[in-house]
């Protein structure tokens, strides 16, 4: 695990260059994240945005953003799926896929974020972000690396099914290494090293991906198992990251979380629950015994409510009808 807090140790490269896929339904969620990343970037910025769909309103939308932040560049490319609309979706959109072709869209050095992650603060040490020679920088998933802990440290039935559940996924996924399991929803690719090393067929084959509960995450933890960078868990805190502040969690690991817990860089809303569903957070049973989980739900839902009506200002339109 790595103990560098994420920030480059060489000079800067450049003018940021930051993507997204989404298909009609996180067109409302993915506005609000560009805006976010806008708003907080101190300088020029390119964004390329790829819907899998057409809309009557993305054309405007871009204008307005483009008044708005006159240092940034967008772009927008549709993507086609049509090859791919036979494959069975699961629980996630076949349109996050879309961002496996990425190698044949783009090249050099790319930003990927998904549609319901939004930037707190500057991204550009992000984007300058020491790979290390590898293809890819991303944040360790901590569900995962809870699930494992508690099966280390706790005598429960639960937790041992939790953790054997976790670990034998590791082993459907060509027993990839289940501690550096990383989230894919933030993430900083260098095309042309995916290219050069002869990656980029492997990780551009959907059809693969069908078989994979995550489909594309498990796709590219299994691409990329060697030739990803683990990033500081503030560029990729998932509601602030709760589950690695319980007791079960060792001190290292509750220490290298922290910072994302308490001011993360990018809140990304993983999950099926998700902000803009309602003005607050609705009532959950099972959080009454959870204080410390209630309170970061409702810090984070509370800020992207703030950045859907600044974002609307922009835009002149509600989001969400």
């Amino acid at each position: 695990m790595s103990t560098d807090r994420g920030l480059s140790h060489r000079a800067g490269l450049g003018t940021p260059h930051i993507v997204y896929f989404f298909d009609e339904g996180f067109l409302p969620c993915s506005l609000v994240s560009i805006h976010s990343v806008l708003a907080r970037l101190p300088g020029r910025a390119r964004l390329t945005l790829h819907p899998t769909f057409e809309s009557k309103w993305l054309a405007r939308d871009v204008a307005a953003l483009s008044e708005r932040f006159p240092a940034a560049e967008i772009t927008v490319r549709e993507v086609d799926l049509t090859p791919w609309r036979a494959l069975p979706r699961g629980r996630l959109p076949l349109a996050a896929r879309s961002r496996l072709l990425l190698p044949s869209i783009h090249s050099g050095r790319v930003l990927y974020l998904d549609g319901d992650a939004l930037a707190r603060r500057d991204l550009t040490p992000l984007w300058n972000v020491d790979l290390k020679g590898r293809c890819i920088g991303a944040a360790l998933a901590p569900g995962v690396q809870a699930a494992l802990e508690r099966h280390e440290k706790s005598s429960s039935q639960a937790a041992r099914k939790a953790g054997e559940k976790t670990l034998a996924r590791g082993e459907r996924l060509d027993g990839i290494d289940m501690r550096r399991y990383w989230n894919s929803g933030v993430m900083v690719l260098d095309l042309d090293a995916i290219t050069t090393k002869g990656l980029a067929p492997r990780m551009m084959d959907i059809e693969a991906t069908a078989k994979y509960t995550s489909r594309d995450q498990d796709w590219l933890n299994m691409v990329f198992r060697d030739e990803t960078e683990i990033l500081d868990p503030i560029w990729n805190s998932g509601w602030g990251n709760p589950r690695t502040d319980k007791g079960y969690v060792s001190p290292e690991l509750r220490a290298y979380f922290r910072l994302s817990r308490e001011d993360p860089a990018v809140m990304h809303y993983t999950g099926f629950e998700k902000p803009w569903q309602a003005a607050r957070p609705p009532f959950k049973l099972h959080l009454l015994t959870k204080p410390g989980e209630r309170r970061l739900r409702a810090r984070y839902w509370a800020e992207f409510q703030a950045e859907k009506t600044a974002t609307e200002a922009v835009l002149g339109r509600p989001l969400w009808s």
